[in-house]
């Protein structure tokens, strides 16, 4: 076989191929958005979810309700903003997780622990100093 025989046989396998992926991407699209719905659908209402888009975007906020073709999502942001209609055509996934502290609580967690730290150790010199 010659070189030029060789590259038109790759091109054609690799057109045919462009082609079957191009002819069962819908249906898989598809399955994809039913399979988001009925998991939607399952969510109680308020658990907070992370939904990532096809264009590579993420809203993290807690969920309001499913339609046939949305799921409607409150991001969870330091301002408040309107709840979002998120259409089914537009997502790759939706996470479930569970929500974390905020930040204000992480800082009076730590003021707690340094805090009870230095006064075990104002303690524990208050107890040595009075024993000679």
């Amino acid at each position: 076989m010659s070189i030029r025989s060789v590259i038109v046989v790759a091109l054609v396998v690799a057109l045919v191929v462009a082609l079957v992926v191009a002819l069962f991407a819908p249906s898989a699209r598809a399955q994809n958005q039913n399979l988001w719905r009925s998991f939607a659908e399952k969510l109680p209402p308020g658990a907070f979810v992370v939904v990532h888009l096809s264009n590579g975007s993420s809203v993290k906020g807690h969920f309001v309700q499913v339609t046939p073709d949305t799921i409607t999502v409150l991001p969870k942001t330091r301002l408040p903003v309107p709840a979002r209609a998120l259409p089914f055509t537009e997502i790759d996934s939706i996470d479930l997780q569970k929500e974390g502290m905020s930040p204000g609580a992480k800082v009076l967690v730590g003021v707690g622990v340094v805090g009870g730290v230095l006064a075990g150790i104002a303690i524990a010199v208050l107890a040595s100093g009075g024993y000679d």
